[in-house]
């Protein structure tokens, strides 16, 4: 009779395959936004597609992968984990009482996004929700088009000329809501604006809701993200006014802590 197979200790010590190649995949879809076929997936990684297909229906199955007319991409579960992640090592982390003082004073969901990779959406990476039954609701990991938030309009306004030409070339203005800019120059006079009050106020993305918004720089100067709240619009527009210096005041405070020392939009400069 033929011997039973043993396993070697090499064998014993090494570690499961899977995990790894899991990692690989979500690796190799985070460079390509609009995805990737099986095939393509299968030479880039070097893996066989029927080993492949099944890690991917698995992914998929979790949420961690989307797959549409053959191609597959990061699914929102990845966008969320990965938000957790930058939220809990580093910024916004770093700046996360600045943001709970600012939920505290204004008593509304507040949030800090920023702009996707290829700069056509704003991620939030960081939520508190209020506690009012009707308020505004959005999760960590979410998306949004930059021209229907005030968060994105906020990014609009501070990036620099050439990515708003480039933004404005691309980008299809397609109404969300009855508020949202669906004009290039209303867009272009609204960023102008933006830039010379420090904030940015919308109700382009949700019915009935609206936000405000304010930048965030970084030890150089540059944008690195938007901080603001969002409510019922009925409740922002009695308190309009104080709920921009609470947004600016927030944005201008996670800016000092991160370094910024330039005189911040819709301030007085130092005399």
């Amino acid at each position: 009779m033929p011997e039973a197979s043993q396993d070697t200790d090499s064998d014993r010590l090494a570690p499961p395959r899977a995990p790894v190649r899991v990692m690989q995949v979500i690796a190799a879809l985070a460079q390509h936004r609009d995805g990737l076929s099986l095939a393509q997936l299968s030479e880039a990684l070097r893996l066989p597609k029927t080993s492949l297909f099944s890690l991917l229906r698995a992914l998929e199955g979790g949420g961690y992968v989307a797959s549409e007319n053959g191609h597959h991409r990061l699914g929102q579960e990845t966008y969320s984990l990965a938000a957790l992640i930058q939220r809990t090592d580093g910024f916004p982390g770093n700046v996360r009482p600045w943001l709970g003082e600012l939920h505290r004073a204004c008593q509304e969901t507040v949030m800090v996004g920023v702009p996707s990779q290829d700069w056509t959406q704003l991620t939030y990476i960081d939520v508190i929700e209020a506690s009012s039954w009707l308020r505004y609701s959005a999760n960590v990991g979410a998306r949004r088009p930059l021209y229907s938030t005030a968060l994105g309009l906020t990014m609009l306004a501070f990036a620099s000329s050439e990515r708003q030409r480039r933004y404005l070339e691309a980008t299809r203005l397609d109404a969300v809501t009855q508020h949202t800019i669906t004009s290039r120059a209303a867009l272009k006079r609204a960023l102008r604006q933006i830039r010379a009050e420090g904030c940015a106020s919308s109700s382009g993305s949700i019915e009935g809701a609206t936000g405000v918004s304010a930048p965030v720089f970084d030890s150089g100067g540059a944008l690195l993200a938007a901080v603001g709240m969002a409510g019922p619009t009925t409740r922002y527009e009695r308190n309009a006014e104080h709920f921009k210096a609470l947004v600016r005041h927030c944005g201008q405070q996670m800016s000092r802590a991160l370094g910024f020392q330039n005189a911040y939009p819709g301030t007085p400069s130092p005399a």
